[in-house]
């Protein structure tokens, strides 16, 4: 079992050791043991490059979660730092809130949770809130 925060965004540094410790407590009030989750802080560009390449949309979004199993927690989440220290600031709080709020959505990704229609949007949002508390 792992999880693992890495930041290669040139320019903006996030406690990795918190962020991490942060999602493990989530983990465990979902009642889920991880398998092996990599969290990568980036830009945009990259964030860009693999919304391109895995999903067909050419442009930069705030994150992206490929599960690679469906039986066991196991995945990639990609975090644009640069597109979260745009939406942290729009929303009046700090980028590490922003960071923790795109880091449980992609999670909830990896666990199945879809918000391709407003029903599960709704319930991946009302989950968010509560695991952000």
């Amino acid at each position: 079992m792992s999880l693992e925060v890495v930041n290669i965004h040139p320019n903006i540094k996030i406690n990795r050791s918190r962020l991490k410790k942060f999602i493990k407590d989530k983990l465990r009030e979902l009642n889920v043991k991880e398998e092996e989750i990599n969290i990568v802080l980036t830009d945009d560009e990259y964030i860009r490059r693999l919304n391109r390449d895995y999903r067909g949309i050419d442009s930069a979004t705030d994150v992206l979660s490929f599960p690679m199993d469906e039986n066991i927690i196991w995945g990639d989440i990609y975090i644009s730092l640069d597109t979260a220290s745009k939406q942290a600031e729009e929303q009046n709080w700090d980028l590490e809130r922003e960071v923790k709020f795109l880091a449980i959505h992609g999670l909830l990704h990896l666990l199945g949770y879809n918000d391709e229609d407003e029903e599960g949007y709704n319930k991946m949002m009302e989950l968010t809130e509560k695991l952000l508390g």
